[in-house]
């Protein structure tokens, strides 16, 4: 049984998780992990009910110590704030809450891929973005993601853009439809960087159209651009390499 002086010490540390300091909130969050991790229940409970908080930033670091505990206190009971918190205007916790998302996707994929082709079809840019590198890193299929990909290259937001690049250069099981869109990327994005990356990827697919290879031997002569022209002969050698390697 907890004595009232721990009780005490226990709940100045859960009303910490909302501090706007970051140092006193994750301060907050490592001692209820340790005490979490020292076999008390009770705190495991109160972070659980931490991510039901009116208060954004609670639940976010409810999330994030659930996460930090594991051993079963890390469920699907935190994808909620953990898709809120992909959204948020600090880097160091989308790509917290991006990690602990694909955590979550490896134990429960099917509910999680569904949760992430929503984020990244229909929600703020920077949920967006971290969804479609989460897409990536599960390596999530499926006949829904390539209309998802291709809203995405789309974007206004050139981030989103990069990232569904990104996804498409691993892509599998849909080389044909990954390929047409990354090459039109090449040929008719506004942003340089996104050019590049399309260059880029479409080295990584499997079996390279005559489109394609022209499109990529036209960007590696391009004087006007010497790292998109660069980006294109390291595809170019990429593709070259793997046809080599399949005779």
């Amino acid at each position: 049984m907890l004595k009232q002086t721990d009780t005490a010490a226990i709940e100045k540390l859960m009303r910490e998780l909302g501090d706007a300091r970051k140092s006193v909130q994750r301060r907050a969050i490592d001692e209820l992990v340790a005490i979490a991790a020292s076999g008390n229940s009770t705190v495991t409970e109160k972070l659980r009910d931490s991510i039901a908080s009116a208060d954004r930033r609670v639940r976010w670091a409810g999330a994030y110590a659930l996460g930090q505990v594991g051993a079963g206190a890390f469920a699907m009971e935190s994808a909620d704030a953990l898709c809120e918190a992909m959204s948020d205007d600090d880097s160091d916790i989308r790509w917290a809450a991006t990690g602990l998302m694909v955590r979550l996707g490896r134990e429960n994929l099917a509910p999680i891929s569904a949760r992430l082709l929503k984020l990244a079809a229909d929600s703020d840019r920077n949920a967006r973005k971290m969804a479609l590198y989460c897409i990536r890193d599960l390596e999530i299929a499926g006949p829904e993601l390539l209309a998802v990909v291709e809203r995405a290259v789309h974007d206004s937001d050139a981030h989103v853009r990069l990232a569904a690049l990104g996804l498409l250069s691993r892509l599998r099981d849909t080389p044909e439809g990954a390929a047409r869109i990354m090459l039109e990327c090449l040929k008719s994005d506004p942003d340089a960087g996104v050019r590049r990356a399309a260059a880029s990827a479409l080295g990584n697919i499997q079996s390279a159209t005559a489109d394609a290879t022209a499109a990529l031997t036209s960007a590696a002569a391009d004087r006007s651009d010497e790292s998109l022209a660069r980006a294109a002969r390291g595809a170019l050698e990429r593709l070259e390499k793997d046809r080599l390697e399949k005779r």
